[in-house]
């Protein structure tokens, strides 16, 4: 196999940066625009920390957690600002040190890793799963510091030489795993995406030898071929924007067959959905949802958007992703809420477009993204300079770049698509749409099967369909085929049951999910309660996104455990469900 010397990616690395940046194509006003949107945004990640510990929040109002992400992003901001000269040297060099005081006593208890969420009294029990891709922006952080600030490289390197990222590759299967059990020392959750955010962390691993470079190859890479363009699992199911992106912060990936599709034909999608439904604005990601919580794992509903999600795009589509983020700031994207009054701190996290109202919350881990991805536009790549410099970056990308495969014509679909003009979309005012006329399609309940039929029974009794399923599982499914349902206007999901009997007072609730032919899904939940036989569950409340609005089949689970979705959670052991219909409301 050939062998690629460090020259030649550097070369490789220019390539991407000439053709991907696009900055000259944005007006000197745009710029001015952007460069005042990434000093305003450094300003909160340099004020909004907590002053005991030097951690940032998780919000502006609120230090009691914070994910170990938005920690590692928060010191490559700083070292990034301090580079930059946002902020002078002596202070940046002094706000790291006291984050590096406090992560210093938790850095060594565990093999170089620990919870993913932290306490600000960091006493965080080692007994959880810490997920991999959460984790790894911590030390993506502290080797963009090991760059910056020679004073305390010895103490960086100690750390960053204690993670034992070993015990994070499965040899048998070459896989990287996705968590690793910090109870029982072992690794959990098996297999990661192509296009996961844990790209650095692979990366590092492979520079340190921990894993060899053919790791890529066991990597899961399930393609959807959408109008789109290739886009790799998991897709816009599982946090949009951010899943696939963020790692493009750190590393040369604009032009990646893999990875640099998937995010530049999933941004695509994204712009196209937003102008074929008639919003105002685009740009989805997890994040905070307007009145709601954050959007983890993918509960991300259509009307909700967020800054961030277009700090990952610019390199992809810069005249179109400026132009979005200077309409947020004309819808008052950077009007402070209440309580910060006064404060510029960039855009705000999110944005409710049926409700024209924009959400209370700065979210750390939105604004770092933000502020190293304009960083990166606007400063060659700053944020990727010292991250891939990084001697065991360096010789992770050598060893690794035989299994990468780049291709120069992405860039030119890029800048093509980027150059399409940017049009306003027509917006449909909700007088009008509750004027519009109904369909409503009823599933055949007859065809509904069992996806564990030796845990689930589906029978047929008196005109309705019932479900039971004694005994202490996990998780089940019922699942019903439906005949290429279009649900571009989708206003409802209506169940009618005829009883339910379970053996808890609170049964809990039965998510449901709507999925396309890429088995991209729109999904939600009905909570059970007593007496209560009718349900409807409106649009606004069913959650994330379809690349074809043509679905094929509806799956109803039932799930006792979950990693994310703990709202919707179903309680009875010993039930039976009868079900007299479910229907599909679209407006025309």
């Amino acid at each position: 196999m050939k062998r690629f010397t460090i020259t030649t990616l550097v070369l490789l690395a220019a390539a991407s940066v000439n053709a991907g940046t696009g900055k000259d194509r944005l007006s000197g006003e745009q710029q001015g625009f952007l460069g005042q949107l990434m000093r305003d945004t450094f300003r909160f990640l340099h004020e909004s920390v907590d002053p005991v510990t030097g951690l940032t929040g998780n919000t502006q109002d609120d230090f009691s957690f914070v994910n170990s992400t938005p920690i590692g992003l928060h010191i490559a901001s700083l070292a990034i600002g301090c580079e930059l000269g946002m902020i002078d040297a002596d202070e940046a060099a002094e706000k790291f040190g006291k984050v590096l005081d406090t992560m210093e006593k938790i850095h060594f208890r565990q093999d170089g890793f620990f919870p993913n969420f932290i306490t600000r009294d960091l006493a965080n029990k080692f007994s959880s799963v810490m997920i991999i891709s959460d984790y790894n922006f911590y030390p993506v952080g502290m080797v963009v510091a090991r760059q910056v600030w020679p004073q305390y490289e010895e103490r960086i390197t100690k750390y960053l030489d204690s993670i034992r990222w070993e015990l994070l590759y499965n040899e048998e299967v070459n896989r990287v795993v996705a968590g690793y059990d910090l109870a029982t020392r072992k690794s959990a959750h098996e297999g990661l995406w192509i296009a996961s955010d844990a790209r650095c962390g692979v990366m590092m691993m492979v520079g340190s030898g921990a894993a060899p470079p053919k790791v890529w190859e066991g990597q899961i890479r399930t393609k959807m071929e959408t109008e789109y363009g290739t886009i790799h699992t998991p897709g816009m199911n599982f946090g949009g924007t951010y899943i696939a992106g963020i790692t493009g912060l750190f590393m040369y990936e604009s032009d990646l067959v893999d990875v640099g599709a998937t995010v530049g034909n999933m941004g695509w999608f994204q712009q196209r959905f937003s102008r074929k439904r008639g919003y105002p604005l685009w740009g989805w990601s997890n994040s905070f949802i307007v009145g709601r919580s954050y959007s983890a794992a993918g509960m991300i509903p259509e009307w909700n958007i967020t800054p961030h999600a277009l700090s990952m795009l610019l390199d992809y589509y810069p005249r179109h992703v400026t132009a979005a983020l200077q309409k947020m700031d004309m819808m008052g994207g950077r009007v402070p809420p209440e309580g910060s009054e006064g404060k510029e701190w960039g855009l705000l996290g999110c944005y409710d477009m049926d409700r024209n109202l924009w959400g209370d919350y700065y979210l750390s881990l939105e604004q770092g993204m933000m502020f190293v991805g304009l960083a990166n536009f606007l400063h060659d790549d700053i944020a990727k300079k010292l991250f891939t410099r990084d001697p065991v970056v360096k010789k992770g990308l050598e060893l690794s770049e035989p299994y990468l495969r780049r291709d120069p014509k992405l860039l030119e679909l890029w800048a093509t698509r980027d150059a399409e003009p940017i049009r306003e979309t027509r917006t449909v005012e909700k007088a009008e749409w509750e004027r519009a006329a109904e369909s409503v399609v009823e599933l055949d309940l007859t065809k509904l099967v069992a996806h564990q039929p030796e845990i689930l029974t589906v029978t047929q009794a008196e005109g309705v369909t019932v479900i039971g399923g004694p005994g202490d599982w996990k998780a089940a499914s019922v699942g019903i085929p439906v005949s290429s349902l279009n649900i571009e206007g989708l206003d409802r999901v209506e169940f009618e049951f005829e009883s339910f009997e379970g053996d808890t007072p609170s049964p809990g609730s039965i998510r449901f999910r709507m999925a396309d032919r890429f088995g991209q899904g729109r999904w939600s939940y009905v909570t059970l309660e007593p007496r209560s036989m009718h349900y409807s569950v409106k649009a606004r409340d069913i959650y994330c996104f379809t690349f074809d609005d043509v679905i094929e089949n509806m799956v109803l689970l039932f799930e006792r455990e979950s990693w994310f979705y703990h709202q919707a959670l179903f309680h009875s052991k010993d039930f039976s469900l009868h079900i007299k219909a479910i229907r599909i409301i679209t407006k025309e």
